[in-house]
C-alpha cells in the first residue's frame, strides 16, 4: 500500500529538523546528566576519603549516578519526540530538583539547572513538537481508545 500523495512526511524521518527549543533541552539536559554524575564521582571520592560514613556516601554516589544515567537515556529518547521521555525527564527533574534548592548554595544551581530543563520541555513550542511526534490516543470515558 502506497502512501497518499497529500500527506506531510513523516514526522521521524530524517528530512524534518528537530525545533530550536528541543535541542536546548537536550543539551541542557545533557549537561543536568554530566552535572549529576560529577555530584556522584564526587561522593564515591570522599566516601575514599571518610572515616565514617564511607558506604552511606557510596551509596548515594551510586544512586546519584543511576540518576545520570537515566537523564541521559531520556534525553537521548528525547530527540525522537518520544512523550514518555519528556514525562520521565519531567519526574526525575521535579523529584531531585525541588530538594536541591533547600540544601546549601552549592546543590542550588544544580536543582536550578533540573527546574530550567523540565520549563524548557512544557513550553509551548515543546508541546507542538510532542504533540506532532507522538500524540496522544483520545481516550473515552473508561480509558477505551476512541476512534
Amino acid at each position: 500500500m502506497t502512501r497518499p500523495a497529500s500527506r506531510r512526511p513523516a514526522p521521524n524521518s530524517p528530512r524534518t529538523p528537530l525545533p530550536g527549543i528541543i535541542r536546548a533541552a537536550f543539551a541542557a539536559w545533557l549537561a543536568a546528566a554530566i552535572l549529576v554524575a560529577v555530584a556522584g564521582i564526587s561522593f564515591i571520592t570522599s566516601a575514599q576519603t571518610q572515616q565514617r560514613d564511607g558506604a552511606a556516601l557510596t551509596s548515594l554516589g551510586a544512586v546519584t549516578l543511576a540518576v545520570a544515567f537515566i537523564i541521559a537515556f531520556y534525553a537521548l529518547r528525547l530527540r525522537t519526540g518520544k512523550r514518555s521521555a519528556r514525562e520521565t525527564l519531567t519526574t526525575v527533574g521535579m523529584i531531585a530538583g525541588i530538594p536541591l534548592l533547600f540544601r546549601g548554595p552549592a546543590l542550588i544551581a544544580v536543582g536550578a539547572v533540573l527546574l530550567v530543563c523540565v520549563l524548557l520541555l512544557w513550553l509551548p513550542q515543546s508541546s507542538r513538537f510532542f504533540q506532532e511526534r507522538d500524540p496522544k490516543a483520545r481516550r473515552g470515558l473508561f480509558g477505551r481508545r476512541r476512534p
